[in-house]
This record gives C-alpha cells, structure tokens and sequence, in this order.
C-alpha cells in the first residue's frame, strides 16, 4: 500500500490539485468576507451572538463546496490514469486491486481533510479579523469544519467508484454538481440521502451522520473495491 500512496501522492503533486484544496474554503470565507462587509451593521442587530452567526453563516456553503469538491478531485485523480490510458498497466504490476482504489481513496480523502484544516483555520481568523476576540468556541468551529467532511465521507467513496469506472467523465461530474446543487436544497429531503448528511442541522444530532458517514462510506468503499477488482478497466 505505501509505494501506491507515494506514486499517487506524487501523481498529484505535478498537477493543480492543491489549488482546488486551497480553493475550496478560501471560497468559502471569502464569500463571508463579503457578507460581513455589505451587511455587518445589520447582521450584529440582528445576530448578537457573534460567533455562532459567524458559524452559521459558513456553515451554509460548506456543504455544497464539499460535494463540489469531492466530485472533481475524484473525477480528477480518475482521469490520471484514464487520460495515460495507463489503467493495465498499472494492474499488470504486483499489486493488489484494493490497495490502488483504497490508495486513491486515501490521497483524496487527506486532500479534503487538508480543506476542512483550512477552513477551521480561516473562521477563526476571519472572527478575529472581524473584532470577535480571542474566545472563540473552538469546538463548534471543529464541527463545522470537519463533521460534514466525515458525513460526506459516502459521497466521496461513490463518487471516486463512478470515475475510475467510467471512461467519460462526464455522467460522475454530471452526478456530483447535481448533488452539490441538491444539497442546498436538501433541509426537507428524506434523512437516507447521503447527499443531505453534511448539512449541519439545527435541532439534529450531528453525531448521527458523521457515524452513517463513516459507516456507509466504509460499506461504499468495500462494494466499490469488489466491483474494481472483477472489472476489466480500459
């Protein structure tokens, strides 16, 4: 497993692929940035508690920009192999099929956690920068920031399962921008949607669907690894 984590870890590496990992929750604060500016007079009137508005405004595009990038990483780390056609020959070498889906599964998985490190890091200092003080509630901004990674863990593992099983990319690409868009949405939608799991609810135990996340995306993960193994890749 380790020399397949080096290989695709430096596969990575030469591509734009930490841009989309710093992208994702620079987009994310700066569209509070702007918020903050336009509307702060009114948003402190109206939300006295100045980090749990603040939290709950990032929170609300969180988990449409986590999908969104789960989807194209995936489809990205995907294409190495489809665009080199390199798929045989890399299953030609000695290594098992599970350990290069789980591999990509992996560097994946650690480049969005990557994301959800930066997003922690820049509520925090957009808070401070906004005037909110050095007492922050530390383990509010760790549950924003990392428990919709850990629900959103189902989408990720179907989502890598569709692009490295399709050629065109375009129906897993066409999959996950709907279900980005459809998070938005999803506040009503039936609570076995995975698409609807990192959404952080009011009133809902959060707990529940990081551990439906964790668990599914396990059982994802092992089907997906079945399937590629059984699977002629071109």
């Amino acid at each position: 497993m380790l020399p397949i984590l080096q290989a695709d870890l430096l596969k990575v590496k030469l591509k734009w692929f930490w841009l989309l990992v710093f992208l994702g929750p620079f987009g994310v604060i700066a569209l509070q940035v702007v918020n903050y500016s336009v509307r702060y007079d009114w948003i402190m009137q109206q939300h006295p508690d100045e980090w749990g508005s603040l939290i709950q405004f990032v929170n609300m595009f969180v988990c449409p920009a986590l999908l969104l990038g789960m989807t194209i990483l995936a489809s990205q780390i995907a294409s190495i192999e489809h665009s080199q056609t390199s798929w045989k020959q890399l299953l030609a070498l000695p290594v098992k099929r599970r350990d290069v889906f789980v591999s990509k599964f992996l560097v994946t998985a650690m480049m969005i956690g990557i994301s959800s490190i930066l997003l922690f890091i820049g509520t925090i200092a957009l808070g401070v920068g906004l005037g909110f003080g050095w007492d922050f509630p530390i383990l509010a901004i760790l549950e924003n920031s990392f428990y919709p990674f850990f629900a959103g863990l189902p989408v990720l593992a179907l989502q890598l399962w569709m692009s490295i099983v399709a050629k065109n990319q375009a129906g897993p690409l066409a999959i996950g921008i709907f279900g980005a868009v459809f998070s938005t949405y999803a506040y009503e939608a039936p609570d076995w949607l995975i698409w609807k799991w990192p959404l952080m609810f009011p009133g809902k135990d959060p707990l529940l669907f990081v551990g439906l996340g964790l668990l599914v995306g396990l059982l994802i993960i092992t089907v997906g690894v079945l399937d590629f193994k059984r699977r002629d890749i071109a």
